[in-house]
């Protein structure tokens, strides 16, 4: 082959050497492009998710909060309900003397509120927590012994509480003096002379003869007042003595401060656990 053919051959083989080169740096190129594509792509995804998350997580934040909030108002709604019908129900219950109209009527009242009591308490231990459905349930059993003692008081007390309005209503002038007024005012003297011979029979200083009479004397005197209903009558004169009405008064008295006792300690849980909520 002459140097002419030499050379020719030469160049094309440089020419076929370059373009390859250049192909594969093309190539090369082009990876390395696709390569920096799929990075900017996979962060771009990454960032998409990362973004994602957070907002799933904010809302599920958002979501959490609202219900907590929903149901502290729940609970609050059914703590506050609680209180104020134990608030009726012990308003009842501390004035004995108020619960008129008869054995019915007294009791009907007591039963209406320690119902809704029940009725309110039965939400409570729905909304919970436990511990403090547990001390709802103890507020409502003292409310519920406080009305009985105050139902076995309210006979007696709601008749004193007449007494004592007639005895204290002296007029100035005696002859001005209302029959009723002045025939209640004899009850109060008579059930006053009961008690007195009440004490003296059981020191011996008065015989039974004399403790019937006296008994007899304040029955007619109540009667004729005309101011007491047949249970009103009963506790008068089935306890002159005040003994069993003394009792039951102290054990009033005590069931009023375990009532009070409880629902301090139902409102401040109560409290403290809506201010955590």
């Amino acid at each position: 082959m002459d140097t002419e053919g030499t050379a020719t051959a030469v160049g094309a083989a440089c020419t076929l050497l370059g373009v390859a080169i250049g192909a594969l740096g093309t190539l090369w190129a082009a990876r390395m492009q696709v390569r920096g594509a799929v990075a900017q792509a996979d962060a771009m995804l990454t960032q998409a998710d990362t973004t994602y998350r957070a907002a799933l997580d904010q809302a599920h934040a958002t979501q959490r909060a609202a219900h907590a909030q929903w149901r502290r108002e729940i609970r609050r709604d059914a703590y506050a309900a609680f209180v104020a019908a134990l608030d009726r129900l012990e308003e009842r219950v501390t004035r004995p003397e108020l619960l008129e109209g008869g054995a019915g009527g007294a009791a009907d009242a007591v039963a209406t509120a320690s119902r809704a009591v029940q009725a309110a308490y039965a939400v409570v231990e729905l909304e919970g927590p436990a511990p403090l459905s547990t001390l709802a349930r103890t507020v409502w059993q003292a409310g519920v012994t406080a009305g009985e003692h105050a139902l076995r008081l309210a006979p007696r007390a709601s008749a004193l509480r007449l007494l004592d309005a007639a005895a204290s209503d002296v007029p100035a002038d005696p002859a001005a003096a209302s029959a009723p007024a002045e025939a209640a005012r004899a009850a109060h003297r008579e059930l006053t002379r009961l008690r007195e011979t009440v004490f003296r029979h059981d020191s011996g200083e008065a015989d039974h003869a004399a403790l019937h009479a006296a008994r007899q004397r304040a029955a007619g005197a109540l009667d004729a007042s005309g101011l007491f209903t047949a249970e009103q009558r009963r506790a008068l004169l089935g306890d002159p003595s005040w003994e069993g009405a003394l009792r039951t008064a102290a054990e009033h008295a005590e069931s009023l401060r375990r009532l009070t006792t409880a629902r301090a300690e139902f409102v401040s849980t109560a409290r403290d656990l809506l201010d955590t909520a």
